[in-house]
């Protein structure tokens, strides 16, 4: 049984629970809405910005974002996006992460997707496909929480410092200076951004700089306005972190989300 949805994403029995294979246009952007199932998304191209009620992820051709079951979410594409992407049924999502997270893409599973989001209807319940899903869903199981996401809080708090970061990625308040100026106890602050972020207020404030830096580079900015916009002193700075977190340069990076 399958029959086309409203999002255009072939509906089927089976462990594959439905596929997309589409290009969109730089800026195209696909408004709030959820799935029942799993989703795994990548790009063979271009970069997804993603927007969720668990947080926030920059997707590069070199990462995979799993969206765990009825996560509402938001997505806006940089630059030209060939977008592959595969639902899995909740029956069959036993032993799958059960929050949204990256994955990295190796050459086995950018294969393994692409094959599996373009197999025509007569094939989602073959035998090759559900060996193509077993093989795919287990490098989904293997390796999740890479460093491109930005969880969101909850608590007024830290609301507060963090749409203050958001909106001046320059501004370079420390958490001392912050506690003073809301009247709060720094102690205090440090538990909460580690109970409910899983990590520090620097580690915070940083990844929103890489995640808005990855924006940027997808938008065509120059390396030094990024640096200088970031509250980075030099390019050499800059550049550091970003190899430190993505082991690669912003060139690098440049490079990989290219057609």
């Amino acid at each position: 049984m399958e029959s086309l949805s409203n999002s255009g994403v072939l509906e089927r029995t089976g462990v594959l629970g439905g596929s997309l294979s589409r290009d969109f246009a730089d800026s195209t952007i696909l408004s709030d809405h959820m799935h029942d199932m799993g989703q795994l998304k990548f790009a063979l191209s271009g970069v997804m910005v993603v927007a969720s009620t668990d947080g926030h992820w920059v997707v590069p051709p070199t990462r995979a974002l799993w969206l765990a079951p009825k996560v509402r979410h938001r997505v806006r594409m940089l630059g030209k996006v060939q977008l592959r992407s595969v639902f899995v049924n909740p029956e069959y999502s036993h032993g799958l992460p059960t929050r949204s997270c990256l994955l990295p893409v190796t050459p086995l599973f950018r294969e393994l997707i692409a094959a599996v989001a373009t197999s025509s209807p007569s094939d989602a319940r073959s035998r090759r496909t559900r060996l193509l899903m077993d093989l795919l869903l287990e490098e989904v199981s293997q390796d999740c929480g890479l460093p491109l996401h930005l969880p969101t809080p909850r608590d007024h708090r830290l609301a507060t410092i963090c749409t203050h970061i958001q909106e001046h990625l320059d501004d370079m308040k420390t958490l001392h200076e912050w506690a003073k100026d809301l009247g709060y106890d720094q102690r205090t602050l440090h538990r909460l951004f580690m109970s409910e972020l899983g990590m520090s207020f620097v580690q915070w404030r940083q990844q929103a700089k890489l995640l808005t830096a990855l924006e940027w580079l997808a938008e065509g900015r120059q390396v030094l306005s990024i640096a200088l916009d970031l509250g980075y002193q030099t390019q050499s700075a800059f550049t550091a972190m970003f190899r430190r977190n993505l082991h690669m340069t912003p060139s690098e990076f440049l490079k990989a989300m290219a057609p």
